[in-house]
Order: structure tokens, then C-alpha cells, then sequence
């Protein structure tokens, strides 16, 4: 008999992709396993997910070692960097999937639903993971084909497909843009990897600079769709408006984790040699970003509406640790990342206990006297605006100042002035929801869904970005530590 010979040997260090083995292997088993329950038991998928979530988050931490190791090839990089943006990815889902409990009970093949959730969270721990040109973008398709279908799961609301066919398309040229770049950059170096580009980029002819310049205005093209930098922003508001609520909380948090970590990455270790000429580029992008969601966001009578500019004008200031490009600016990076997780999923999870009778409560006028019938979500809704518009001293006080300092510190002192001043002007926008909350009358009568599970990710929320305003050291220093190794 033959004896046939794998060509490859057997990848080491496997064990460093459990988290991403127990998702993808529950994933199935729960689409499964959903075949066989009954109607009236589906809930138990979603109480089965918040487990799996758990159990992987158990598992992250269990795998990491404080240094940096690889697996698969070269191909797979496990450090405290992956990890912590993996915890955060997992802490936004696990609240994703509790705002969905009783927002799509009534939902044909609800099952379906949260494995499609497990398998976006699945390319988004690849997707930070990743050493490599290849393994990225297979991260990066996984995560984003499963939320195309999670934005248009309500396929009768025709607002819900209208957004996902939005975003599907726009979303397959931005990944054609992002594939473009990077075969210019292939065809300087001859490599995919990150830690093979870097420094063949720096020992490049001089004829190559500008395939390289084409490669980084590609890739940063395509990256800047993913997280939403103006103007590769137009999809947002439209997606979020359209997708049910649970998910435009969960894409509003966990791809910008996986986005920004992973674009990190890149501009670290494959274009250090080019730092000038992106910083240039990123500094335009921030600007345009920061100005176009303050303003546009003013005009917006929809609440959902109103947080996806929200989400782009935030974006704008995350992108200035990167502006930064040193570790202090990175730090600040993930302390917003870190804080706009809690800022975001709270007012969410506030919109959807709204949701009565038919109603979506979506409308800002729908919160006018929300004070006077129920005070405890007034005051939490009040101090989850207040941080997201960087009032002291709250978590988004904190998360602000973690990325201007460094920004300033790196030079750019006029860019850090026009953050400031359309910060005061996004003011306006969160301060007119609390003045509609507790200065205007009722409009409608106050009917909350009365779930122990979302009052309780109201609560941690709101605790959340007060102890953090009151005590931002703890999670400065987490985020400073997630670094080693890094930078």
C-alpha cells in the first residue's frame, strides 16, 4: 500500500484556538439542535448562546499567556492584545443576545438568529487574530456575510431588507477595494504576511513607493467602510435604522472592536515604514468624521438614526489614538472602545423596553415625560447621554480625554481643538433626548417590557460608565496591558 504523506506538518500550538473551536463547533450543534425543540422552548438557543459566550470568554483567558504566540503557520496570533478585544467582542454579544430575548421571541426560526450571532463573532476573533492578509479577510467575510443576513432577519419589514441589501452592496465593494490594495502590496512584496510586508516595504525601491501608496489608500479604504469613517459611512444610518434593535446594538459595538483592532494591527506592523504619509491620510479622515456626525446627527428625528451619526462622529475620535500612532494613543483607543461598549448597549437596551403595542419607540418624541412615569430609566438614559456627549465626570469624559491627550502629545493640536469643539456641538443633540425626557409632556402612555434580563444590562451599563467616570484608572491600566507585547 502507499503511504501518503501530508504535505504540511501538523500546525502547532492548536490549543491556542479553542475559544474560536468552541464557536464554531456550538454554532452547528446549536443549529442542530434548534431542528428538534419545540416552538415554545426556542428560548433555551438563546439561553444556550449566553453560555456558549461565557464558556469561550473562560476559554480566552485560559489560552492566554501574557506573550505573544502563533499558530496555524504563522497565520494565527494569540496575545493579551487579541485577548482583550476577543473579552470585549464576547461581553458585547452576551448583551446583544439578552436585548433579543424578548425582541425576537416572536420571530420565525429564532434559533437561526443567534447562531448567526455566533457565527459573526466567530470571524470577529479571527478577524483580531489574524497575522496575515489571508486569515484577515477570511475573518472579516465571515463576520460581516452573517450580519448582512442579521440586519435583514426581518424579512416582512421592508425598511430591514431594504437596509441589508444597502449594506450587502456597498459592503462587496468595500471588500473589492480592501482585496485590491492588497495585491499591490503583494506584488512588492510577495507576501501576505504582516510580519514580511513591514519590513519589505521599508527596503522597497523607490520606484515601488507609489504601488505602495495605491496599496495603503485601498486598504485604508476598505477598512474605513468596516468602522465607519466618513464618507465610507453612508450605509450606517440606513442599517441601523433598518435592523432590528438587538442587532444594531450589537453592530454598533462588536465589529468596531474587531475593526479597529485589526486596523491597528495593520498600520503597526505593515505600514510603519509609510507612517507619515497614513497619518496625513487619517488625519483628513478624522476631521471629515468627527464634523460629519456631530452635524448630521443634529437633524435626525429617529433615535436610531440619531446614534448611527452618534456612532460615526465616535468613530472620528477613536481613529485619533490611531492618529497618534504610539502606545498611548493605542491605550485610548481601546478605553473608548472599551467605554463606548456600556455607553451604547445601555441606551439600546432602554430603546427596546420602550417597545410596546405595536409601537417601536423609536421617535425622540416618544421619551418626552419619560421622567415623570418611570424616573429609573429617565436618570439612566440621562447619564448614558451625558457620558456619549463627554460630560465630567462620566466614562465618556474619560474615554475622550484618554485620546486627545495623546493626539496632542503626537502634534496635532488643531485636530484635537476641532474634536473638542464639534464634541460641544454632539452635545446638543444628547441633551435635547434629556430635554424631551424631563421637561416636554407625555405623548404616549408608558407601557416598558418588563424583562429582569434588560433592566439588568441597563443597570450594569449605567454603573458601568459611572464607576469608570469616577475611577478611570482600572480600566486605563487593563487597556495599557493588553498592549505588552504589541507595541
Amino acid at each position: 500500500m502507499a503511504h501518503v504523506t501530508f504535505p504540511f506538518p501538523f500546525p502547532e500550538h492548536l490549543g491556542l484556538l479553542l475559544p474560536e473551536m468552541i464557536i464554531a463547533v456550538m454554532a452547528m450543534v446549536l443549529l442542530i439542535w434548534d431542528l428538534f425543540i419545540p416552538k415554545d422552548k426556542k428560548q433555551w438557543v438563546a439561553y444556550a448562546t449566553v453560555l456558549v459566550c461565557i464558556v469561550t470568554a473562560v476559554a480566552v483567558v485560559q489560552v492566554t499567556t501574557g506573550l505573544s504566540a502563533t499558530s496555524f503557520y504563522g497565520y494565527f496570533v494569540m496575545d493579551p492584545f487579541a485577548s482583550f478585544a476577543k473579552l470585549l467582542i464576547l461581553l458585547a454579544t452576551v448583551f446583544g443576545v439578552i436585548l433579543s430575548f424578548d425582541y425576537m421571541k416572536d420571530e420565525e426560526n429564532m434559533g437561526e438568529y443567534y447562531c448567526l450571532m455566533l457565527f459573526s463573532v466567530l470571524g470577529m476573533m479571527f478577524l483580531v487574530s489574524a497575522n496575515n492578509f489571508v486569515t484577515m479577510y477570511l475573518g472579516l467575510e465571515l463576520m460581516a456575510l452573517s450580519i448582512y443576513v442579521l440586519v435583514g432577519y426581518q424579512r416582512n419589514v421592508l425598511r430591514s431588507s431594504e437596509a441589508a441589501l444597502k449594506y450587502f452592496i456597498l459592503g462587496s465593494l468595500a471588500s473589492g477595494m480592501l482585496l485590491y490594495g492588497i495585491t499591490f502590496l503583494y506584488g512588492v512584496t510577495t507576501s501576505f504576511s504582516f510580519a514580511t510586508i513591514g519590513p519589505a516595504l521599508g527596503v522597497a525601491n523607490e520606484s515601488a513607493h507609489g504601488v505602495v501608496m495605491l496599496g495603503l489608500v485601498f486598504v485604508l479604504a476598505g477598512m474605513a467602510f468596516k468602522v465607519s469613517i466618513a464618507p465610507f459611512h453612508m450605509w450606517t444610518p440606513d442599517t441601523y435604522e433598518g435592523a432590528p434593535t438587538p442587532v444594531t446594538a450589537f453592530i454598533s459595538v462588536a465589529p468596531k472592536v474587531a475593526g479597529f483592532v485589526i486596523f491597528m494591527r495593520i498600520l503597526h506592523d505593515v505600514f510603519p515604514e509609510v507612517q507619515v504619509d497614513y497619518t496625513n491620510i487619517l488625519v483628513v479622515l478624522a476631521a471629515i468624521t468627527i464634523v460629519v456626525g456631530n452635524v448630521a446627527a443634529i437633524a435626525q428625528r429617529n433615535i436610531k438614526r440619531m446614534m448611527a451619526y452618534s456612532t460615526v462622529g465616535h468613530v472620528g475620535f477613536i481613529l485619533l489614538g490611531l492618529i497618534a500612532a504610539n502606545e498611548a494613543g493605542y491605550t485610548g483607543s481601546l478605553v473608548y472602545l472599551t467605554v463606548y461598549l456600556f455607553m451604547n448597549m445601555g441606551v439600546f437596551a432602554i430603546v427596546i423596553l420602550m417597545r410596546r403595542d405595536g409601537m417601536d419607540g423609536e421617535l425622540l418624541d416618544d421619551f418626552s415625560g419619560l421622567s415623570k412615569a418611570r424616573p429609573g430609566y429617565a436618570l439612566a438614559m440621562g447619564l448614558l447621554l451625558f457620558s456619549l456627549a463627554g460630560i465630567p465626570f462620566l466614562g465618556g469624559f474619560w474615554a475622550k480625554y484618554a485620546v486627545l491627550l495623546p493626539l496632542i502629545g503626537a502634534g496635532h493640536l488643531y485636530l484635537a481643538l476641532l474634536a473638542i469643539v464639534f464634541s460641544v456641538v454632539g452635545a446638543f443633540y444628547y441633551l435635547r433626548v434629556v430635554k424631551y425626557m424631563y421637561f416636554d409632556d407625555a405623548r404616549v402612555t408608558f407601557n416598558f417590557i418588563e424583562s429582569p434580563a434588560m433592566q439588568a444590562v441597563v443597570i450594569v451599563s449605567t454603573l458601568a460608565i459611572v464607576a469608570i467616570g469616577l475611577y478611570p484608572d482600572p480600566v486605563m491600566q487593563l487597556c495599557k496591558q493588553a498592549l505588552v507585547g504589541f507595541i
